[in-house]
């Protein structure tokens, strides 16, 4: 059974509305417009291990509601994706509810304590694992997600930014046929590049000493990277968004997967795109890959 711990807000200009509804409009005090967001605590169920989840959501908007999960990126937790960058709140005033999970290993997930010392133990065993469990987990909440109250189920697509735009990838090519559409953004594929090349395993860094990938996690990759299976995505519309100035995971990665994936695509060309965005760095996202992925993702789900 999910928890459920519920925020409601109004945000700036509904607090004006609260105090000032009476008042004169010319006067300036007044709102143009009142906007109501809820956001939500759940733990849903998963196959391993409960999946803990915000739910953000515009409540003043008529439902159902198409729904989007937003994935985070390594050392990251779902609170981060409501706090550092504009994402959430502008999907959810394009009327979409925001599904945002702890990746496994994270925030409240049962390990998460000891995240910091699996990282810098081995960088990619701990992003790599994460990953599959992540795609693993997908069809449970999706199945979750599908069944609450004010979401079409109809009408579901996948986000992810890093970490998160690898699981964005994986879940759209294992949920296909259940998805509108998807975007991933700093990461899709090339595990073992972005592994070899990332600025943060380097000593003085948060990461290991070195960069060395051991034989299960060789496996894994081999498993669940999408570089090796690039014609499980199409029809979906895919859109991967990768900052020319990220160094944590060099566009390369983006770049390669896209002259893989565009061949499968050739029937429904503009289902599938790949910007290199300038200036952009890994982190946090600028304004044009927001706008980009909140454009991509209301043109094929709304």
């Amino acid at each position: 059974m999910a928890i459920a711990e519920r925020t409601t807000s109004t945000g700036a200009a509904g607090a004006q509305a609260l105090g000032g509804a009476g008042r004169d409009r010319h006067s300036g005090a007044a709102p143009l417009d009142t906007r109501r967001y809820e956001l939500a605590r759940y733990h849903a169920p998963g196959p391993f291990e409960p999946i803990p989840v915000l739910v953000y959501r515009r409540t003043d908007l008529p439902g159902p509601q198409p729904a989007v999960v937003y994935y985070h990126g390594v050392t990251q937790r779902k609170e981060v994706y409501v706090d550092s960058h504009p994402l959430a709140r502008q999907l959810a005033d394009a009327g979409f509810v925001v599904a945002l999970p702890d990746a496994p290993g994270h925030g409240e997930r049962p390990t998460a304590a000891t995240l910091t010392d699996r990282l810098r133990h081995s960088l990619p065993r701990e992003f790599c694992a994460d990953i599959e469990q992540s795609g693993d987990e997908a069809g449970a909440l999706y199945d979750w997600l599908a069944a609450l109250p004010g979401v079409d189920p109809d009408r579901l697509a996948v986000a992810g930014l890093s970490m998160g735009g690898f699981t964005a990838a994986v879940v759209g090519s294992r949920l296909r046929d259940r998805l509108r559409a998807a975007v991933s953004i700093a990461g899709s594929a090339g595990l073992e590049e972005c592994m070899a090349a990332t600025d943060s395993i380097a000593p003085g860094k948060w990461g290991p000493p070195d960069r060395s990938i051991d034989t299960e996690t060789r496996d894994r990759i081999a498993r669940i990277d999408p570089l090796h299976y690039p014609d499980r995505f199409a029809p979906l519309p895919l859109l991967l968004l990768h900052g020319e100035r990220d160094t944590w995971n060099p566009p390369t990665t983006s770049e390669r997967f896209a002259s893989l994936l565009a061949p499968h695509y050739a029937a429904h060309p503009e289902r599938f795109k790949h910007v290199s965005v300038p200036n952009a760095p890994h982190w946090p996202p600028t304004s044009a890959i927001v706008e980009s992925a909140t454009a991509w993702l209301t043109t094929h789900v709304r």
